[in-house]
């Protein structure tokens, strides 16, 4: 037997993309999907903006089951942004504001969702910390760089996935 066999089992501290892809998250259990700007697109700069190819497969999953869509950012430039990248289609609402509990819940109410009935996707500690005061169904945070994934867990994000693809598998 192994040295590593012989060890006692550690329980983690907090959630990961396996304890998530264990647990399933049912469709039915939420109407709404909110995403920071930053986990659905990328700026690469002098105007390049690119959709982050897991996060639109899974909006695509989302809209084909009928939840509603929604995307939040910073700054004023969210729709532009969303439109250089070619998905402003994909979101019902933009709702531009800082990572704050209003903003969330506005973008909510464009949504005309509740906030128990929404999974919010996030980039930042601020972000996850906002969704979780808003009182998200489920806050899923994307390690892009924007916070570490120990900042993001440590701000009490569900799960952290560096590609939201991971959790395709996730939903039943």
């Amino acid at each position: 037997m192994s040295e590593r066999a012989d060890r006692p089992r550690r329980e983690r501290p907090f959630t990961t993309v396996v304890d998530v892809l264990r647990t399933r998250i049912d469709r039915d259990d939420f109407d709404a999907a909110l995403f920071a700007l930053e986990t659905v697109a990328a700026d690469l700069g002098y105007g390049d903006i690119r959709a982050l190819p897991g996060s639109i497969e899974w909006i695509d999953w989302l809209r084909a089951h009928g939840k509603r869509v929604g995307a939040f950012a910073t700054g004023e430039r969210a729709e532009a942004a969303l439109e250089l990248a070619g998905i402003a289609d994909r979101f019902d609402s933009v709702t531009t504001g800082g990572r704050t509990v209003p903003t969330l819940l506005a973008a909510l109410d464009e949504l005309g969702r509740p906030p128990a009935r929404t999974i919010v996707v996030a980039a930042t500690a601020k972000g996850v910390a906002a969704a979780l005061d808003a009182e998200a169904a489920v806050v899923i945070a994307v390690a892009r760089g924007f916070s570490t994934p120990e900042e993001l867990r440590h701000a009490g994000a569900h799960t952290v996935v560096a590609d939201v693809r991971e959790l395709l598998r996730a939903v039943t």
